[in-house]
């Protein structure tokens, strides 16, 4: 138990160490890791850069990956939005 709350005081201590930057990118993380479709292209981890990175602009083509270009995917979230809609 002494154990369990010691490591809790290290994890609160670090917590309350971040800076207002730290914090906003850690919500900003949060927040795209809860919204994001799994399908949808997933950012690299911390400290690897992305394979396909193109100058610090991401990999090139996905702007024109979308629903006007491919329509099937359109039709896709639509029925996953519908059948979320049903649940």
């Amino acid at each position: 138990n002494s154990l369990e709350t010691l490591e809790l005081a290290r994890m609160h201590a670090y917590e309350c160490d971040k800076d207002l930057e730290q914090l906003t990118k850690d919500e900003e993380a949060y927040e795209d890791a809860t919204t994001r479709d799994p399908e949808y292209f997933q950012p690299s981890p911390d400290g690897q850069k992305d394979e396909g990175d193109v100058l610090g602009q991401g990999s090139p083509g996905l702007i024109f990956d979308s629903v006007l270009t491919n329509p099937e995917e359109g039709l896709k979230f639509n029925q996953k939005k519908k059948a979320a809609q049903k649940e």
